[in-house]
């Protein structure tokens, strides 16, 4: 009797711990799975970050502004912004292999300076005190350091003594200067008081197309700002030097 009293004694203390181990384990489990829940209504609750977009370049968009200023006054030039180019269009103005320009490249000119000498003030350091009523939005404040006015050709020698196609290139580019420099944009300068026009040549040393020697043939505006997006509005020599070098690579 006494030791079938102690095994049902010890029975009951058995069960008490096993229920005892199985509340705690289920204690466990719903504070396991509150935790959970509240894990997943925060990040259900925070928003997604979005990426941040890139500043914008103010050379695409001063190139961009220019270039569909002569396109809407029916000049046909390409517009490359990544480079800062406007690309004239160079069998309009000149014969093959000539560097005098043509009649119609003269009126090409002519109505490619009418439109800029209307939009460059919007971006020239000597003209910003009287600025047209209808520039495109420039939150940055750029302004146009240098213009320089650049004469390509193919690669087919000239055989004229040694008159070669440096000096084709660069003599497209000095009547295309006579031009476009005429009027009120001579005065134009920048902030340390220079011409804003200049004129090179590259002969046949940096083709656009090496399959297409036409494209080669071109005269091309090349438009450097003094001012960097990096730079904390920063103008002059220094910057200016930086994004020519960077894009005439």
């Amino acid at each position: 009797m006494f030791i079938k009293t102690r095994r049902n004694t010890t029975a009951i203390h058995e069960q008490v711990e096993e229920s005892g181990y199985m509340a705690s384990a289920s204690d466990l489990m719903i504070g396991l799975l509150f935790i959970f829940i509240v894990m997943v209504m925060v990040l259900l609750s925070r928003k997604p970050e979005l990426p941040q977009e890139p500043p914008p370049d103010p050379l695409a968009a001063v190139v961009q502004a220019i270039g569909s200023r002569l396109q809407s006054a029916g000049v046909p030039v390409t517009i490359n912004q990544a480079s800062g180019v406007i690309t004239l269009p160079t069998d309009t103005l000149f014969a093959l292999g000539r560097p005098d320009l043509e009649p119609d490249g003269v009126r090409t000119l002519r109505q490619s300076a009418q439109q800029l000498q209307d939009i460059l003030p919007c971006y020239i350091y000597s003209q910003r005190h009287q600025l047209p009523a209808d520039c495109p939005p420039n939150p940055q404040q750029v302004e146009i350091e240098t213009i320089l006015i650049e004469g390509h050709t193919d690669a087919s020698p000239l055989h004229r003594g040694d008159y070669t196609n440096w000096h084709l290139g660069l003599d497209r580019a000095r009547a295309v200067y006579k031009v476009l420099n005429a009027g009120s944009m001579q005065d134009f300068r920048n902030e340390r008081e220079q011409p804003v026009f200049g004129i090179s040549s590259y002969a046949d040393e940096r083709p656009s197309d090496k399959t297409q020697a036409a494209k080669n043939r071109r005269v091309e505006l090349r438009f450097v700002l003094a001012f960097q997006p990096n730079d904390n509005s920063t103008k002059g020599p220094s910057s200016t030097l930086k994004k020519m070098q960077e894009s005439v690579r």
